[in-house]
């Protein structure tokens, strides 16, 4: 199937444009792509994700408590 899309301003037009080449896609691939991850739900597996958390984690070479986080959320509120 086809679409056109018309009156795209100049600016976004470059700015996808920008993108496409910076991502090594042509303009009509990175548009269907953002336009998947913007209406194409993703099924996620939950162990899947947290083997990845879990993995990046002990990578880190430092690690906050969720309190600590939470401390400094609370701070940037204020």
């Amino acid at each position: 199937m086809n679409i056109t899309i018309k009156d795209v301003p100049q600016e976004l037009h470059e700015r996808l444009r920008e993108a496409a080449v910076q991502s090594g896609r042509s303009l009509n691939k990175l548009i269907l792509c953002a336009l998947e991850r913007t209406f194409v739900p993703r099924k996620v597996d939950r162990g899947e994700l947290a083997a990845k958390i879990r993995k990046r984690r002990e990578s880190m070479h430092v690690w906050l408590e969720d309190s600590a986080l939470n401390r400094a959320i609370e701070d940037g509120r204020r």
